[in-house]
């Protein structure tokens, strides 16, 4: 399937589009395509969730705009570990709440534990196209050891 036969940004199939059939059910036609991993799906398949059409396999993957979350941890240092993994291997890179926690409450302070109860979790994000191979990059930085 081309990138023209479908929009890169939610899924949609394009009035160019042949009759392309399901990646798990060949003899349905697809309704759209997943933005995470490009497979077409029909309408028992696909799932909408903000207006981006996903496979099953893909639905859960937190998505804002067009970055997926690929990491998410109370860990700042693995995080920042995981940003320099990601940007080593070519990957476009945005993070959130990197920065100090400023909120004071009792027992306050910037620590694993005051980030979980705060929900300040520190984020890595790739733009969708990236989403499968950057996974993947942090599992074998993950099975390797390297940030230990």
């Amino acid at each position: 399937m081309a990138d023209s036969d479908f929009c890169p940004h939610c899924g949609t199939l394009t009035g160019l589009a042949e009759q392309i059939g399901c990646g798990r059910h060949p003899d349905r036609q697809a309704a759209a395509v997943c933005i995470m991993c490009g497979m077409p799906v029909c309408d028992s398949c696909a799932v909408k969730k903000h207006g981006k059409w996903f496979c099953k396999d893909h639905a859960s993957v937190h998505v804002e705009q067009d970055w997926a979350l690929v990491l998410e941890s109370p860990d700042i240092n693995k995080a920042e570990l995981a940003r320099s993994v990601l940007e080593a291997g070519g990957f476009h890179v945005i993070v959130r709440n990197f920065g100090p926690n400023t909120a004071v409450w009792e027992g306050g302070g910037d620590s694993l534990f005051s980030r979980q109860q705060l929900n300040r979790l520190a984020k890595v994000f790739v733009p969708l196209p990236e989403y499968l191979n950057a996974v993947q990059s942090l599992l074998e930085w993950e099975e390797a050891g390297d940030h230990h």
